[in-house]
């Protein structure tokens, strides 16, 4: 583990012991003393107005019977393997825990919010769980934003948050987090499956599983909190094997609706699939669906590559950013659309309406509230995404209801461009365009995995990206976290790392998040960060001048992104022109391993022609001239 014991403390300390010599520096310490001795590492104290300091001597192991100890194991008899945090003084027995655990692997980040967005990107791409790791205080409310859209992209994560020793100590403590204090537990009600404190050393072990079995719930799994004050952290406590408890049935379709859905997209004139974000989880199932089904498809940003973007029945992405296909083709309007496992939000519809006025929507889901919301739904289906998509499969291929008018619908639309500028990979304007940039990332990196910060550099990525298997684009877009993508890099990293990961994001998420380079370069992780750098705030500012007609510039200093990436010993470029990025080039940079750092110095008045987002919000408010007709068809 990179994280070395902050001198630990003695063991009556640790577990909240009366040392047994009046002499002892503890006697008379209070709770909080006690985290700042941790933190200090160096364990001075105030005792009877005098100051004195704990022997090295005194100093011992934290116990392996611990609870903090007890919870680690209990995670890893789950499979739960990486941890990623910062650590603090309310939490430090959990990270000494993780020390002594050679199984566990901890990632340092540089904000608590990073923890979640690398956890989530790492649970997407391996279906595995991770632990976000946080101290009481600034540690947990740090956190939010990052478990708040874990939650809205239901990634699956175990939050473990330090407190301090309020409820023995009984005075008032800084960082306290219990009921009196910032009360967690309601703070993250909201964003989290379950929330549970450790008040009962006996009981810390089966919590622990209850709250790994609620963040893996397959119908609403997410992040699921447990909190664990300091003080309980040191008690000892048995292990109790308590084994994992057999997962509920598949959500099955009501009788009779698959076979109903399956006929509607067999004898539709203009039939569309619309594939959302939680069909990434089951590629295989989705895939055989195309293939049956021969009817055009569209992915929402969340789902883009789930299937290729070369196959013959692809209509690229929906939504935010669509390809001219998918406009084209929803825009003539479509008489019957099943939408699979996506919520329908403004940013998965934008510009492409999937069901003309008086078509039939067929929406399935295990959240019947997204049902009805911003489209009209003809048949709300609530079910597990798998077992419907293996039913379907079955009465299609049993009864023969294809469509079969698939390869005759694609001709009329693949004989226009697919992009707003066809031949961007060939660009060659004085000042590399984004759109230029990308091509050239992609070219030079074959096979890499893409991941998208948020900004305008998002919609480029989008649009201009050729997604060619699943697992090869990232985007967490529950939320739109600037920050997301930054640090959504090293999760992807960490779960493959024979497989370079392309960050892209903006010069703005780079200034607000950009020192998680220093975690991927400490691990050597293969991250290329592709700084789309054009000093300004280019989303706002366009979007603000789309709405109102003007704008202010919203401009940034710019920043000497190459220099200021040589001085973390980080390996870096700048990128003025088409083509200066190459294969050559390329693995050059790469040679030593470790992270990139490329200052893409892009021209930042091109745009991807109706990005979708100001469209919707202009139907969201009173900017519209249809206000009234919201989400109407």
């Amino acid at each position: 583990m990179a994280y070395q014991p902050l001198n630990a403390m003695s063991d009556s300390v640790l577990r909240g012991q009366e040392p047994e010599r009046e002499s002892d520096a503890f006697t008379k310490s209070s709770a909080v003393e006690r985290v700042e001795e941790l933190e200090s590492g160096v364990g001075e104290t105030i005792q009877e107005g005098k100051s004195s300091r704990v022997s090295p001597d005194s100093r011992e192991a934290l116990r392996r019977d611990s609870v903090a100890c007890r919870i680690v194991d209990a995670l890893l008899e789950r499979g739960v393997t990486k941890f990623f945090g910062i650590p603090g003084g309310p939490i430090c027995p959990l990270f000494e825990a993780l020390r002594q655990a050679d199984a566990a692997e901890l990632v340092e980040v540089r904000h608590e919010s990073h923890a979640a967005f690398a956890a989530a990107s790492y649970f997407r791409l391996t279906g595995k769980v991770a632990a976000v790791v946080v101290t009481a205080g600034p540690g947990i409310t740090n956190a939010v934003t990052g478990v708040a859209s874990a939650f809205l992209e239901g990634a699956s994560m175990v939050v473990l948050s330090g407190d301090v020793a309020w409820a023995t100590h009984g005075g008032r403590l800084l960082q306290n987090s219990g009921p009196e204090g910032l009360n967690v537990e309601n703070l993250l009600a909201p964003i989290t499956r379950t929330q549970l404190r450790v008040t009962n050393a006996a009981s810390a072990v089966s919590q622990t599983l209850a709250v790994y079995d609620a963040a893996t719930d397959p119908i609403a799994g997410g992040p699921a909190l447990l909190v664990l004050p300091i003080d309980k952290a040191t008690e000892p406590a048995r292990f109790v094997p308590i084994p994992a408890p057999l997962r509920r049935p598949a959500l099955k379709a009501a009788q009779g609706t698959v076979r109903e859905a399956a006929e509607w997209l067999s004898k539709a004139e203009r039939p569309l699939l619309v594939l959302g974000g939680a069909c990434v989880c089951v590629p295989e199932i989705i895939r055989q669906i195309v293939d049956v089904l021969d009817v055009p498809f569209v992915t929402t940003p969340r789902a883009k590559g789930v299937v290729s973007e070369d196959h013959p029945r692809s209509l690229r992405n929906g939504g935010m950013a669509a390809s001219l296909w998918a406009k084209s083709y929803t825009v003539e309007g479509v008489d019957v659309a099943l939408v699979l496992g996506s919520d329908l939000d403004d940013v998965s519809i934008g510009a492409t309406p999937y069901i003309k006025r008086g078509g039939k929507l067929i929406h399935v889901d295990v959240n019947p509230q997204v049902f009805n919301r911003n489209l009209p739904t003809s048949l709300g289906i609530t079910a597990d995404l798998e077992s419907f998509c293996q039913e379907l499969y079955e009465v299609v291929l049993e009864e023969g209801l294809w469509n079969g008018r698939g390869r005759e619908l694609m001709a009329k639309v693949k004989s226009l461009a697919a992009y707003d500028v066809p031949e961007f990979f060939s660009d060659a304007s004085e000042v590399i365009p984004s759109h230029r940039a990308v091509a050239d990332l992609q070219r030079c990196l074959p096979g890499a995995r893409f991941i998208t910060d948020i900004g305008e550099h998002m919609l480029f990525a989008l649009h201009y990206l050729r997604a060619e298997i699943p697992g090869m684009f990232h985007i967490q877009l529950g939320l739109g976290s600037m920050g997301s993508g930054i640090a959504g890099a090293t999760g992807l990293a960490l779960a493959d790392p024979t497989t370079p990961v392309v960050c892209i994001c903006g010069d703005g998420g780079m200034q607000m998040s950009g020192m998680e380079i220093l975690t991927s370069l400490k691990m050597r992780l293969p991250i290329i960060y592709a700084v789309m750098n054009d000093a300004r705030y280019n989303m706002v500012h366009h979007g603000m001048r789309q709405i109102f007609g003007e704008a202010s510039d919203y401009e940034t200093p710019l920043v000497d992104f190459e220099a200021w990436g040589e001085a973390m010993g980080v390996t870096s470029r700048t990128i003025r022109h088409g083509g200066e990025m190459n294969p050559e080039t390329m693995a050059e940079l790469r040679r030593e391993g470790g992270p990139i750092l490329l200052d893409i110095r892009i021209d930042r008045e091109i745009r991807v022609q109706s990005g979708g987002r100001v469209e919707a919000l202009k139907h969201m408010s009173m900017l519209s001239d249809n206000s009234g007709q919201a989400g109407a068809v």
